[in-house]
């Protein structure tokens, strides 16, 4: 497993065939953003602050710590908050919760990142509207299926559906996970997704 961030260079297109920006991979906010430093902040501020606070208004406690952040049982427990988190009584997204928003999708691009290969690359024109001037995705080069994940517009699209962001998201870790594991002959990456 990976243990920083991997920032694409404009010579990456293939992450995003056909739609890639070269010159958006450079720019200051993406870099700022991306950094691995701010990445690993975002990630402390959601495992030390969102995820108890969210866990106690639920349940009138927060779980006990997780040893490994980047485990199946990690994400599939910071992805279980994301609803609580993120929509108002009406059950939408309240743009108010931004700064959760962007914990939550650095921490999902960071998971895909360290556990199936993946690699941060800007994509300004699908960072609205959480962000602006930048769009945070992940590029597969492993798979032939899947080029990359469009981080907000899978984070858009999961919390504004009908269904629970949790079973889309877990669904994205299934797809992901299973088939990187299964591409690379990784059978324990297998069975801890699949426990």
């Amino acid at each position: 497993m990976r243990t920083h961030a991997r920032r694409a260079t404009p010579a990456d297109s293939d992450l995003d065939p056909g739609f890639f920006d070269a010159d958006a991979q450079q720019s200051a906010d993406w870099l700022a953003w991306s950094d691995p430093a701010a990445i690993d902040a975002r990630i402390e501020r959601l495992f030390t602050e969102t995820l108890p606070r969210l866990e106690a208004a639920q349940v009138g406690e927060s779980r006990p710590t997780l040893d490994d952040r980047f485990s199946a049982a990690a994400f599939d427990r910071v992805v279980s908050l994301i609803e609580a988190a993120v929509r108002s009584e009406d059950g939408r997204y309240t743009p108010e919760n931004d700064y959760l928003a962007d914990q939550f999708i650095t921490y999902i691009g960071e998971w895909m990142v360290r556990r199936v290969d993946g690699v941060w690359f800007n994509s300004p024109e699908n960072g609205a509207p959480i962000f602006d001037g930048y769009g945070p995705a992940v590029g597969y080069r492993w798979s032939q299926e899947w080029a990359n994940d469009l981080l907000v517009l899978l984070f858009m699209m999961a919390v504004d559906s009908d269904d629970s962001p949790y079973a889309y998201f877990v669904d994205l870790l299934c797809e992901r996970g299973l088939m990187f594991a299964q591409e690379r002959g990784m059978p324990d990456l297998e069975a801890e997704i699949l426990a």
